[in-house]
């Protein structure tokens, strides 16, 4: 498991940003300040490797087809990106990988293994990984290779816009480890679950938080190998609505439910979800706030990264913190702050056992609600006394 992670001249984040990965770490901020990108380095990374193509693979559902001049930092000019991962138990691997600012080439310069460096003068690359000789065989290069290929089966990213829940599913049998990025085939692996049993721990979770909203959620089999997603009001014995009748906020948190509920049995460890309260009332992003921190304080727990903009979300993990329910520790949130300059930097918050932050950063995550409040009770006040 992934302990830690660095990046520097990415994105908007020409500076090096150092993030320690929490079994809960949250990137709050404001649009366009980095929260995506910096959620979706530890995908693209994964994403490379698996297509054993130029050490960044830009070309993929995470790349987008984006081009080098648009992954490294604008505001420095440099063509070169710098990053390190870093695992529980040390190891630690950093690299530099340089690419044309057209877009002509790509490679790495320069690898470090535990203090052991490889440069692309001595040694050609594949991919991220040294490409070494018989008469050249490093431990560490073996070991780098092995951690890299596992660590790209592990990671699980859900996308900020996923596919509306569909109407009917043709299942043809099995599922795959992880969910496409936008939750596409999330019904796919609940339907596995259920043929597993009824009371599959896959199934089980994702229902806990329809239930938790007055829902059952049903999985009709009308003919052999098609397969209907129902939702039955607990208050309406004879009602069954299509979810993908439902509002939005359902279909957008169904592959994050199962994502969360898989990551505790045979899923993916590291889980990269965007904004997963998208299209959810207040009290559905309690409830998933709640999922979030029983997935966290798990003995099997993954490691989950959250992109967010919900303060419903924010405060209801400190309340959980506060109300002993997840430990302190056990949460990271980093405020993404955009500079003027068009650059940004990943500031650390840590909570104390009453779910204060431990320095001011977080202080403009509320401050535009509490201001508008304020002049709305300002505006009441003013029209009594008239």
């Amino acid at each position: 498991m992934l302990n830690s992670f660095s990046v520097e001249n990415y994105r908007s984040f020409s500076r090096n940003q150092d993030i320690e990965l929490r079994p809960l770490t949250l990137f709050f901020g404001w649009n366009s300040g980095g929260k995506s990108a910096m959620l979706r380095f530890l995908p693209l990374i994964a994403e490379s490797v698996q297509v054993s193509g130029p050490p960044i693979w830009l070309s993929g559902l995470v790349g987008r087809h984006a081009t080098w001049s648009s992954l490294v930092s604008k505001a420095t000019g440099r063509g070169t990106l710098s990053f390190s991962l870093t695992w529980a138990d040390g190891f630690h691997a950093e690299w530099k990988v340089s690419g044309d600012l057209e877009g002509r080439w790509q490679e790495a310069e320069s690898t470090s293994v535990n203090g052991i460096g490889f440069s692309s003068v001595d040694v050609k690359f594949s991919g991220l990984v040294p490409k070494l000789d018989a008469a050249l065989q490093v431990d560490e290069v073996c070991e780098l290779k092995s951690r890299l290929r596992s660590f790209s089966e592990q990671v699980q990213w859900i996308s900020g816009v996923r596919s509306r829940a569909p109407r009917v599913v043709t299942y043809g049998g099995g599922a795959s480890k992880t969910l496409q990025p936008d939750g596409s085939d999330a019904v796919e692996h609940l339907i596995s679950a259920q043929l597993r049993s009824s009371a599959d721990p896959i199934l089980e979770s994702t229902k806990q938080f329809f239930a938790a909203m007055g829902e059952q959620l049903i999985l009709d089999n009308p003919v052999d190998g098609v397969w209907r997603v129902l939702l039955h009001p607990s208050g309406g014995p004879q009602v069954r609505v299509d979810l993908c009748d439902t509002g939005e906020g359902y279909s957008q948190v169904l592959p994050v439910l199962v994502a969360l509920a898989k990551s505790q049995a045979d899923g993916a460890k590291l889980l990269c979800l965007e904004q997963p309260e998208l299209h959810l009332h207040t009290r559905a992003q309690t409830e998933l706030a709640r999922q979030l921190v029983n997935t966290a304080k798990n003995s099997a727990a993954p490691k989950i990264l959250v992109e967010t903009h919900s303060e419903i979300l924010l405060t209801s993990i400190q309340l959980a913190i506060a109300n002993g329910e997840i430990a302190a520790d056990l949460v990271r949130v980093y405020w993404v702050e955009s500079r003027a300059d068009g650059t940004s930097d990943a500031v650390p918050v840590s909570f104390n056992d009453k779910g204060q932050p431990d320095n001011t950063a977080l202080a403009g995550a509320f401050g535009e609600a509490l201001k508008l409040g304020q002049q709305l009770l300002n505006q009441q006040l003013r029209m009594v006394r008239k």
